[in-house]
């Protein structure tokens, strides 16, 4: 294990992202997914690649860090030099923005090289900070995984006072590591801001299994407590925003938006029935989006008895699955698309799925006219070099 203090070669990674960046690339790529978002028919439907799963394995020593949004995609571009540079552990990147951006940049590299229709963008991973304002403590394992070790009871949940949350739990950690990552990030590579939690993922995480007590048993209390956290996550999205200068456009991972997205993980839908998600999680995830220029609905697991609710919800503007090979992807699309919404995500590549056979399935999720979805690769290998699977992508639209 590498110690806490090692010294680590920020210049070297992040000259390594100097060089491999492709303005031109990245032009073509912003234009297709900003002509998605309004609707228009793109010369190419977009695609983004991202990892190899190749550059995410690796000895422990090498890789026990905790990775962004992109560990999902699969078919980009080889980092050779990966294994010739030490690499810390996410409790080490946690104390040091320095470090955390650093390892971000070798989590980036792979993307850059990949000459696909990704955008650049990291971002601090600090997701689960805005517990600690609730009084919480969490553990953090060597793979980069972060838990809550204790819940709290929801009447102390309800009297926390959150009137200085600027000065709260980690919140000051999180707007140290946005200045630093904005003040020392190569050119046009954004920051995507670790706000991604939704008003039930956090509701969930403060009370625990009892939560589900609580919806039945004090109902106004979970009122009261969806409406508390909504207040605190909006406030804390606007102090990052105010750390990294952000305008209206924004970025999430690899995709580029022409407004100020909001992006909402509600994971914890899954476990209650859709008339529970519209009295108690719809409302609040529409205040939060509206808050904003609009929302990213993310869950992963299977609810197609709440997809017309979230479709319907009118600050949602972009949805994703978490999982898309639970979902019929062309249906779902097309009924996501009818709605006035975007997808943006995966679909899924099966074991032995010829390459050809999976590129054309997702041109049919992304319509006649390519404007349905913003894709990226997931699945099963093996995946050519990227390039090879841009020219098959691109051939079967001439």
């Amino acid at each position: 294990m590498i110690e806490a203090n090692h010294q680590v070669d920020l210049a070297l990674v992040k000259g390594l992202v100097e060089e491999a960046i492709d303005s031109r690339r990245l032009a073509e790529g912003r234009e297709r997914q900003l002509c998605v978002e309004r609707g228009e028919k793109p010369d190419f439907a977009p695609l983004m690649l991202g990892h190899p799963y190749q550059a995410l394995a690796g000895t422990k020593e090498i890789r026990c860090y905790k990775l962004g949004d992109h560990h999902l995609m699969v078919g980009g571009a080889q980092v050779p030099e990966l294994s010739d540079y030490p690499h810390l552990l996410f409790t080490e990147q946690i104390t040091s923005p320095e470090v955390m951006l650093y390892e971000a940049l070798w989590d980036l590299l792979s993307w850059v090289r990949t000459p696909d229709d990704g955008q650049l963008s990291v971002r601090p991973n600090l997701c689960f900070v805005l517990g600690t304002c609730f009084g919480m403590e969490y553990e953090v394992g060597e793979d980069g995984s972060a838990w809550y070790s204790k819940t709290v009871d929801l009447d102390r949940a309800l009297d926390t006072d959150l009137s200085d949350l600027r000065k709260m739990g980690q919140v000051p950690l999180v707007l140290e590591h946005l200045e630093f990552f904005r003040e020392n990030l190569p050119a046009e590579v954004h920051i995507a801001l670790p706000v991604a939690i939704g008003p039930i993922n956090q509701a969930d995480a403060i009370l625990g299994a009892t939560i589900w007590e609580k919806f039945y048993d004090e109902p106004e209390k979970m009122h009261a407590l969806m409406d508390k956290i909504t207040d605190a996550i909006i406030e804390f999205r606007w102090l990052c925003k105010d750390a990294i200068r952000g305008g209206n456009e924004s970025y999430i991972g690899p995709l580029c938006l022409s407004f100020d997205c909001a992006k909402i993980g509600n994971d914890a839908l899954v476990m209650m029935s859709p008339k529970m998600y519209d009295e108690f999680v719809r409302p609040y995830t529409n205040r939060l989006c509206q808050a904003f220029g609009g929302g990213l609905h993310h869950s992963c697991g299977f609810y197609a008895g709440h997809l017309p609710s979230i479709c319907d919800t009118p600050g949602v503007k972009i949805i994703n699955f978490g999982e898309p090979r639970l979902w019929d992807m062309e249906e779902a699309v097309a009924q996501i698309h009818r709605s006035g919404k975007l997808y943006h995500g995966g679909w899924y590549r099966q074991a032995g799925e010829p390459l050809e056979d999976y590129l054309r399935r997702g041109l049919a999720i992304c319509g006649p006219d390519r404007n349905r979805a913003t894709l990226f690769a997931m699945g099963e290998g093996p995946w050519p070099p990227p390039e090879e699977t841009m020219e098959m992508w691109h051939r079967l639209q001439e």
